[in-house]
Order: structure tokens, then C-alpha cells, then sequence
């Protein structure tokens, strides 16, 4: 998971200075941080911002009977039970529906992408590597911990190699 990945790399105390609301979790992903034996996830949501007070990180909640809710439960979740891959569904539910449209999902699970994809087009789905640079970019990652970030993610079970023009951030 990609939010326990930043966790891992970036302390809490980090996060003050990111911008707030620019970084959504699906609600079963949130929920989930309380199953972190470690507390990393948990700490990361409980951060504020140094400036206005507002949560750093926050979720979103798909509700049925929303236009989201309708699109996760009558079309994404028609062949899945259980609670496996709702994260990525409610993401792109709610991209879907999403009135500012730049919502971008983010996920290292390739059938979660090539959905996205599908669902959204390009430019609205991105591999955690483009969040990792992007987080670079602002300014918001050090060096190090963008380094750190890509070297568990070449690790992950599903990854795929380092792209190389990530990697020349390398020399």
C-alpha cells in the first residue's frame, strides 16, 4: 500500500508543511490504518497543518445513493464481494464523480491501474513512482527519503523496475 509505504519513510512530523487536501485516502483505506500495529498510519492522518490547523492527509466516503455509490455498487463491485480492492473502487468512483475532474488515483496494484485507466483516461491514474516524484518536486520529500520511497517500491511484490528517467534523479 502506498500510504504505509510513505509512512515507513516520511515521520509525521514531515508532513506539517504539505499542502493540505491534495492527498485523499478512500475511506477503507483510512479505516484501515487503525490495523497498524506500528501506529505510522494512524500518526500520518492525525497531522495537521502548521499553518491553517487542517488535516494534512484526509478521506472520503463513497455513500450509496451518491453518484459515486452508484458507480462503485452497480458497476465496479458487481463481480467482487467481500472487502477485496474496495479501496481502488472507491477511488475511482469517487474520481469519477469527482466536480473538480484533476482528481489522480494512485495505486502500485496493476489491475487497479489498467481499471483506472479504463475508467478514467489518461492522465487521472499514475504509478506511486509519479506521486514520489511529484512529492519531490514540491518539495514536500527530501532526497532521501524519494530514494528510499523508490527502493521499496523496485522491492514490492508487484513492482516494476525503476523507471529510468527516475533514476537519473540518481546522478
Amino acid at each position: 500500500m502506498v500510504f504505509d509505504d510513505i509512512a515507513r519513510v516520511v515521520p509525521p512530523s514531515d508532513l506539517a508543511i504539505w499542502p493540505e487536501d491534495e492527498l485523499l485516502l478512500a475511506s477503507a483505506t483510512a479505516q484501515a490504518a487503525s490495523q497498524d500495529a506500528s501506529g505510522r498510519r494512524e500518526s500520518m492522518l492525525a497531522v495537521m497543518s502548521g499553518t491553517t490547523g487542517a488535516a494534512i492527509i484526509t478521506s472520503f466516503t463513497v455513500t450509496v445513493g451518491s453518484e459515486a455509490g452508484t458507480i462503485l455498487y452497480n458497476h465496479l463491485r458487481t463481480r467482487t464481494g467481500g472487502t477485496a480492492n474496495l479501496a481502488e473502487h472507491e477511488s475511482i468512483a469517487w474520481a469519477m464523480t469527482d466536480p473538480s475532474g484533476d482528481s489522480v488515483v494512485v495505486s502500485r496494484d496493476k489491475h487497479a491501474v489498467m481499471l483506472a485507466l479504463t475508467e478514467l483516461g489518461r492522465g487521472r491514474v499514475c504509478h506511486p513512482y509519479e506521486l514520489f516524484e511529484y512529492l519531490l518536486s514540491r518539495g514536500y520529500l527530501a532526497q532521501q527519503q524519494f530514494e528510499d520511497l523508490k527502493n521499496i517500491m523496485s522491492r514490492s511484490d508487484q513492482s516494476i523496475p525503476i523507471p529510468w528517467r527516475l533514476s537519473l534523479h540518481d546522478r
